[in-house]
């Protein structure tokens, strides 16, 4: 009983901008080190008929998607108003990231925010989500056989494997509040 009332909980209490400054760090240096994963199997995948040719510099759009990304499965795991917290300290903290003034960047995110919304309201979920707005931002439709550049859609085999490469790009909410405690 005592443990079920949280008297006894191991978890480590942390701060909301200790939490949103801890993932926003270790998300930029897993966007950093692993773009060139994703870079990698855009431009050598055998489903398209050409090579994209990504360079380093796409990592900025790739980063506004999984900073984005990430906003929008916090309220899978934290109420409204502890949401709505953490979601604003990491909107600043990812705007320090993004290179550019801090206004322009904000903007940005706000405005992939309201992107990845209306791509939720037609996936199946974030990470799907996710895939599309890559897919999309990055023209891989003008990349593929004609039977799915007419479709207008990703081919289903490219599409699976780059949303299992995404999902390394998402935080694990169940293992970090496993071991923390998320307190205002």
């Amino acid at each position: 009983m005592i443990k079920f009332l949280g008297l006894l909980s191991k978890k480590k209490k942390i701060s909301i901008e200790k939490t949103a400054k801890l993932l926003v760090t270790t998300l930029d240096e897993v966007i950093v080190n692993g773009f060139v994963e994703i870079q990698d199997f855009i431009n050598d995948n055998n489903n398209l008929e050409r090579n994209p040719n990504l360079t380093d510099n796409d990592i900025r759009w790739f980063r506004l998607i999984v900073f984005v990304g990430n906003l929008k499965i916090l309220p899978d795991f934290f109420d409204e108003d502890q949401a709505e917290k953490l979601h604003n300290q990491l909107l600043d903290f990812m705007a320090e990231r993004i290179t550019g003034e801090n206004e322009i960047a904000l903007e940005q995110l706000s405005d992939y925010c309201t992107y990845l919304d209306e791509l939720l309201r037609k996936s199946d979920n974030c990470i799907a989500a996710m895939a599309t707005a890559l897919f999309d931002k990055y023209n891989i439709n003008d990349f593929q056989v004609n039977l799915f550049k007419r479709k207008n859609e990703p081919n289903p085999v490219f599409f699976q494997e780059l949303k299992n490469l995404i999902t390394h790009f998402i935080w694990n909410w169940e293992d970090f509040l496993s071991k923390h405690k998320v307190v205002a």
